[in-house]
């Protein structure tokens, strides 16, 4: 975690990845990914919370976020309103 402002904004500085569970924090496929920002910023929005996402990574993984995100969204919507 790179930055953390309770209830406003988390912001995670990538280091690696991990592959079949062993951490790869060095080597050329971690070239790309390494130093990417992943930032979350949370507002009110008339009583609900916004969430507003953004990531300066590399465009070669966007197909690879534009499957995911919505999957990781609704995981994450289910997990904040059931807690």
């Amino acid at each position: 975690i790179r930055e953390n402002i309770p209830d406003k904004f988390v912001s995670i500085e990538h280091l690696g990845f991990v592959k079949d569970g062993e951490e790869i924090t060095s080597g050329p496929q971690v070239e790309d990914w390494a130093g990417v920002l992943e930032n979350y910023s949370f507002a009110d929005h008339q009583g609900n919370t916004l969430l507003t996402v953004s990531m300066d990574s590399n465009q070669e993984f966007k197909p690879y976020f534009q499957e995911t995100w919505p999957k990781a969204l609704k995981k994450l919507k289910s997990l904040c309103e059931t807690n």
